[in-house]
């Protein structure tokens, strides 16, 4: 039923005075008890109910009918002199009328319809006397306390309706409810509901509930829930609330950086959110060699075959570094900003390529998008763009694109593509370890995992050069004086720059007693040589600099053009000074 009609419903059920039970079916988070409470308040404020009183009441948690016809109670508010709750006062102005207390639950007592349907707890049993001619809210029928039967729910309902001259609507998800509760709704419903509606919002109603004024980001996640059917406003707030975090984390980047965010946690929220309907994380985590057309070894699943159409549909082509950090943000509740930005930023650099020379992702559309006999044309233009995109394009990529071309028959330009990438990729050792590569499990061509290899044993890590200058206080072995002889002055200045204090102290004291060993070997006199050239580096950087580095015989002209003589001096005496000290 559209949410026009049931709106209408709700509307002529509430103008109607007579008691009647109406019923809202649907699923969770789609905005059921949102939309009764809507055309609730719009009727309030037209003055179009027929009863004065209301009364909502959630049956999550509730264990008895103690407790739900107390909530009743407890939970009546006045519709036409604005809201206000019952209370003890009320209750007690109640039973004034009637008589007195005792004698109100005599009588109260012995009526067996009374007794049956609201059991015998004197405080629930005289404050649900006080429900009558009102409107009565049950929601959340499936979410019940363990010990409520959906039977005794239903004959609550029945009785407040014929005995009580209420008004009842009913909400739950149906879907939700199992065993014995379901049995007993579906065969009660038709005896105890009048009218009966099934609440299935469109994705863009939903939507426009969840985000009802949307800036750039919202009518971007408004987009991206429509594309994908989501229904839930539960999950579309949730990936409002993640849009929002991430955005000050991608702002130094292009714009279109957050796109592509915000569409993956659209995607991942609702995996995770509702894995009921949506591709699972698993599968979304694995959606690589996919990209690529490949068989499976087994007989591809109806539901992946079905949700790998529908992610084509949503431009959701591979899962990439950036996505598994989305992924695990989404999990988490939170985001990492440092590990967002490092892989976000890879992202930029190829959206900025991408806008320059297209992007390899639309070199594949000519694969993926056509059935036309055009095999030469779509191998040059993959091949073409490959070249121009190569720094941007992961492992798995590599390894699809070198399988395509080798059984297309073209295993002379597979096997350039390959030497391609890894001329020009100039990345740390992890990034060809395919064991601890993340997509490692899905390079399965022999080639490309032979080149890896290769690549993984040629790279050494990079040494902490601090901390073997550091750690040669009293001697050292030929492996840290092999290093420190061949470190670039580079390092060794970026080694001085991130210290201070005593560590800075003893680095340049153990990179300096080489100079009074008799008979170095030339290793030896290395090492001191490249610490002067990198602290001549830094003393040029500033005329307090040069001063500093003076003392350790290192003469560099001040930055502010002093006179070096006097310089000297100054940096002598300093030296003297600390020297003493």
């Amino acid at each position: 039923m559209s949410v026009q009609l049931v709106q209408e419903e709700i509307s002529q059920f509430l103008l109607r005075a007579e008691p009647e039970v109406l019923c809202i079916r649907g699923r969770w988070g789609v905005g059921k008890t949102y939309t009764w409470t809507k055309r609730l308040e719009v009727a309030q404020k037209a003055n179009k109910i027929g009863l004065a009183r209301y009364s909502y009441v959630s049956l999550f948690g509730v264990n008895s009918l103690d407790e739900l016809r107390f909530a009743i109670f407890e939970n009546v508010i006045t519709l036409s002199e604005g809201v206000r709750r019952a209370d003890l006062a009320t209750l007690d102005a109640y039973v004034s009328k009637l008589g007195s207390w005792r004698k109100l639950m005599r009588i109260a007592s012995s009526l067996p319809v009374i007794r049956d349907v609201v059991g015998t707890d004197a405080t629930s049993l005289v404050s649900f006397m006080t429900i009558r001619d009102q409107i009565v809210c049950i929601d959340d029928l499936e979410r019940r306390g363990q010990n409520l039967d959906v039977s005794d729910v239903l004959g609550l309902i029945s009785y407040l309706r014929e005995q009580r001259n209420c008004k009842i609507v009913l909400i739950l998800n149906d879907e939700q409810l199992d065993g014995d509760g379901k049995r007993d709704f579906e065969k009660n419903l038709e005896k105890v509901v009048d009218v009966s509606l099934v609440y299935e919002p469109s994705p863009e109603v939903s939507s426009g509930i969840a985000i009802d004024i949307p800036d750039p980001v919202g009518q971007e996640i408004r987009d991206r829930c429509v594309a994908l059917g989501i229904t839930n406003i539960r999950v579309i707030k949730r990936i409002l609330r993640f849009a929002t975090a991430i955005q000050p984390m991608l702002k130094e980047l292009d714009p279109e950086v957050l796109k592509i965010a915000i569409s993956s946690i659209a995607l991942f929220s609702w995996s995770h959110d509702q894995p009921e309907h949506a591709p699972s994380l698993a599968f979304l985590k694995n959606k690589t060699m996919n990209t690529f057309g490949w068989p499976s070894e087994d007989d591809l699943p109806t539901k992946e075959a079905a949700w790998n159409s529908l992610l084509e549909a949503y431009g959701y082509t591979w899962t990439d570094d950036l996505d598994l950090v989305l992924i695990d943000g989404v999990c988490n509740g939170h985001f990492d900003p440092m590990r967002v930005k490092k892989a976000a930023q890879v992202v930029h650099e190829r959206v900025v390529a991408t806008k320059a020379d297209g992007s390899f992702e639309d070199a594949w559309r000519s694969y993926h998008d056509t059935f036309d006999n055009n095999q030469d044309e779509v191998l040059d233009g993959i091949y073409q763009s490959f070249l121009k995109n190569v720094k941007y394009i992961s492992p798995t990529n590599l390894n699809g694109t070198v399988k395509l071309f080798k059984e297309l028959g073209r295993p002379e330009q597979a096997k350039e593509l390959l030497d391609h990438y890894m001329a020009n990729r100039n990345e740390e050792r992890s990034f060809f370890d395919l064991q601890e590569n993340l997509f490692g499990d899905n390079v399965d061509d022999g080639d490309v995992r032979a080149a890896f290899e290769a690549r993984a044993v040629e790279i050494e890590e990079a040494p902490d050069l601090a901390a073997i200058m550091m750690a040669i206080k009293g001697g050292w072995g030929e492996g840290q004086l092999r290093v420190l002889a061949a470190a670039p002055v580079e390092e060794y200045r970026k080694a001085f720059k991130s210290h201070s204090g005593q560590e800075l102290r003893q680095m340049l004291a153990n990179v300096f007693q080489f100079e009074r060993i008799v008979n170095a070997s030339e290793e030896m006199r290395e090492v001191p040589r490249r610490a002067r050239e990198a602290l001549e580096q830094i003393g040029s950087e500033s005329p307090i600099n040069a001063r500093r580095v003076a003392r350790f015989g290192v003469d560099v002209q001040p930055a502010d053009g002093g006179d070096a003589t006097q310089d000297k001096v100054i940096a002598a005496k300093i030296a003297d000074v600390e020297q003493s000290a």
